[in-house]
Order: C-alpha cells, then sequence, then structure tokens
C-alpha cells in the first residue's frame, strides 16, 4: 500500500509538470485581426453582431454592424467604429473591452470574457455590457489582406 501511495504521487507530479510545460499564451499573441460574432440572449433586446477589428499591443480598432430582430423582423441596426483595450492571460483567456456610440450622447461598453483555442487562432466567449445586456460571442483571426464580407 505504501509503495502504491509513492507511485500515486510520482504519476502526480508527473502530470503537474507536464501540464506546466504546455505553453501559454502572453500579450502579443493577442496582436492580430479577427472577425467575432455575438448575440445577445436579453429577450428585452435581441440582435447579433458582426465585428472585424484588430488588436495591437492591447488597444483595439475596428468596425462592427448589428442587427436586431423584433417580432420576427430582422432590421439592420448600429454599424460603425468601435474602439477599446484587450489583455490575453497566460492560460489563453483575454478580456475586452469595445466601446461605440449608436447615437449622441450614448455610449456602449461592452465586456468580453474569451477563451482561446490552444492554436491561439480562435475563441468563444460571453459578454455584457453597461446597459445589463449579455450574450456570446466566438471569433477567429482573418488576414485583412484576403477577400472577406466586410462588416456593413
Amino acid at each position: 500500500m505504501k509503495n502504491f501511495k509513492y507511485l500515486l504521487l510520482a504519476a502526480t507530479l508527473g502530470l503537474s509538470s507536464q501540464v506546466q510545460a504546455a505553453p501559454g499564451c502572453s500579450a502579443a499573441n493577442l496582436n492580430g485581426s479577427y472577425v467575432l460574432y455575438q448575440n445577445s440572449v436579453a429577450l428585452a433586446n435581441l440582435h447579433t453582431g458582426r465585428c472585424e477589428i484588430t488588436v495591437l499591443n492591447g488597444v483595439v480598432g475596428g468596425s462592427c454592424a448589428f442587427t436586431t430582430t423584433q417580432s420576427g423582423i430582422i432590421t439592420p441596426g448600429f454599424a460603425g467604429p468601435v474602439s477599446g483595450t484587450a489583455t490575453m492571460n497566460t492560460d489563453c483567456s483575454a478580456v475586452a473591452q469595445l466601446d461605440f456610440s449608436p447615437a449622441p450622447n450614448v455610449t456602449v461598453q461592452s465586456f468580453f470574457d474569451l477563451q482561446f483555442t490552444p492554436d491561439k487562432q480562435s475563441f468563444i466567449g460571453q459578454w455584457t455590457n453597461n446597459f445589463g445586456l449579455l450574450g456570446t460571442s466566438s471569433g477567429t483571426r482573418f488576414s485583412p489582406f484576403l477577400p472577406s464580407t466586410p462588416a456593413q
């Protein structure tokens, strides 16, 4: 029984050192261009959005286009520039804040809690904003030099 405990301890230590040896993430891993999609799960304001953003040293810039759904009818919403900040953690989770102004004297601040895949090419997560809405988000890296459908 005593040998079993030592064997279990050795296996556990070996496994934990293997997990720690996996490559982590750094702030530089966040730099790049992304297309991201989000949707609101708040019944009071159902909407979807598509953004093209670029992150460089924690500064975010880009554009987004949103649509709203009321009574089953989809209508265009805000389309325009967004700006903000983003940080990457060593466990490849990230947080971001994207701000935009859909009307004079109105600023929407959205806060994203994201988890990147091990290859750091895509992410999934959730968001909230300063108006109490909640939704999900996903995205992937893309090249701004290759053909794509722009956010409009």
